[in-house]
């Protein structure tokens, strides 16, 4: 209100000051007063204009010591013992805590453990694991015959009519026994019937008794030498030993059926204890019996096995220390040569020791 009274005064001031412009009378002056009152009592009462500067948007600087967003792990391979656990939880019924199932022994392709009171086996197949029995019970013996599994590991099978089958030590196969003496038996003190290969990276030798083959460096293809003249229908078996050092699918076997060097059927035994047979047309590999863990074979290094393969027409049998492994049939080469092979996948300077062969004509 002080700030109205000086206004007024201001204004009598002017008026007095120019009188061409003062009015006339006082109900001029009075109406003046009052509109500059009023004009007063307006501004006086208007909200004060207030400017705000426009808000800006402050740059993000990124703190260069900030760590970028961590990433999802890949996850690693899955072990023997984490594909077993998996697998038996596929075979129940009802999934199980996985810390409740022991895998207590893992041999090849062949596994076993417990659960819950339970036992279980199981094997690698097609290379999958799978549960091949698992309960309290004793198994039919047409469920684990075909997988080799040790006598130690499950002494007793059922037959099909529920008797009970004491499991033990097969004997030498009766087709092998009848077959009489050898037409011929090889020492190996003289390369004789056998080609000493020797490439850049495998080489055949004789020495102290034994045709030795050697791999300089693994992770090599399949190499072998063949024998001169070619066979129809036999029966050949070798004895050789690995060396001091192998693991996995380090292997060695013989070549048969062979119409030229470049092709053939191979059959091998395998470092950890497994057999295979295929074809190679010179080009392609067909696979007839892929890696098969069977408890026949001996494995490991320094371990000699008996490697043998019959013939009969397109038929062909393959026998592990004079015990049947598997019949077979092959439909292409009906004669041909044979020949010793080795490969080595995951060992250096790989030895096998052939101390001896034997040859029967059909």
């Amino acid at each position: 209100m002080k700030i109205r009274w000086m206004m007024i005064l201001l204004l009598v001031i002017l008026l007095t000051l120019t009188g061409c412009a003062m009015p006339a009378d006082e109900d001029a002056i009075s109406t003046s007063v009052a509109a500059t009152l009023v004009f007063m009592d307006e501004t006086e009462t208007e909200e004060p204009v207030v400017l705000i500067p426009p808000t800006i948007t402050p740059e993000v600087v990124e703190d260069p010591t900030s760590l970028p967003p961590t990433a999802t792990p890949t996850p690693g391979p899955v072990t023997d013992e984490e594909a077993i656990k998996a697998a038996m939880n596929e075979y129940l019924d009802s999934p199980v805590d996985e810390s409740t199932i022991t895998v207590s022994e893992i041999t090849g392709d062949l596994a076993r453990g417990g659960l819950q009171g339970a036992y279980f086996i199981a094997a690698k197949d097609g290379g999958v694991w799978i549960i091949v029995y698992a309960g309290q019970a004793t198994p039919y013996c047409h469920i684990i015959n075909p997988y080799g599994f040790p006598i130690a590991w499950v002494p007793e099978c059922l037959a099909e009519d529920d008797s009970v089958v004491q499991r033990s030590e097969p004997d030498v196969d009766a087709e092998i026994a009848s077959l009489g003496s050898p037409t011929w038996t090889d020492s190996m003190d003289s390369a004789g019937r056998w080609y000493l290969l020797s490439t850049s990276n495998v080489t055949f030798t004789l020495k102290d008794g034994s045709l030795v083959m050697e791999v300089q460096e693994g992770g090599g293809y399949d190499e072998w030498g063949v024998s001169a003249g070619a066979v129809t229908d036999f029966y050949l078996e070798i004895t050789a030993r690995m060396g001091d050092q192998c693991s996995g699918i380090d292997r060695y076997g013989l070549i048969f059926r062979a119409p030229d060097p470049s092709q053939g059927y191979i059959f091998e035994f395998s470092c950890d204890g497994r057999f295979r047979l295929y074809k190679w047309d010179g080009e392609e590999y067909t696979g007839i019996q892929d890696w098969k863990s069977s408890a026949l074979i001996l494995s490991g290094p320094n371990k000699e096995n008996r490697l043998g393969v019959m013939t009969d027409g397109s038929e062909v049998k393959l026998y592990a220390n004079g015990k049947l492994l598997g019949e077979y049939t092959i439909d292409s080469y009906p004669e041909g040569r044979f020949g010793l092979v080795v490969g080595s996948t995951n060992t250096d300077n790989f030895k096998v020791m052939v101390d001896s062969a034997s040859f029967w004509d059909l």
